[in-house]
C-alpha cells in the first residue's frame, strides 16, 4: 500500500504558503516541496514532529495509507 502525504491539504487549511511553512520549520523551500509532492525518499522523525507541531496535526493526519483496489 502506498503512503499519501497530505501536507499540502493541511498546510492550505491553516492558510500557510510553502514559503511561510519553510520559514517556520527552518527548512529550505525545496525540502518542503519535496515532502509535499511526495518526492522525498525519507522524512526524519524529528522533521515529522516539527511539521505536526507547526501545523497542529497528528502524524496520522499527515501520512495516510492508500488502499489499492
Amino acid at each position: 500500500m502506498p503512503v499519501e502525504i497530505r501536507l499540502k491539504q493541511i498546510r492550505e487549511a491553516k492558510g500557510l504558503s510553502q514559503n511561510a511553512l519553510a520559514r517556520q520549520l527552518e527548512m529550505s523551500l525545496a525540502n518542503v516541496q519535496k515532502i509535499e509532492y511526495g518526492k522525498a525518499k525519507s522524512i526524519p522523525l524529528d522533521t515529522l514532529e516539527k511539521i505536526c507541531l507547526t501545523l497542529d496535526c497528528e502524524i496520522g493526519d499527515l501520512l495516510v495509507l492508500v488502499k489499492c483496489a
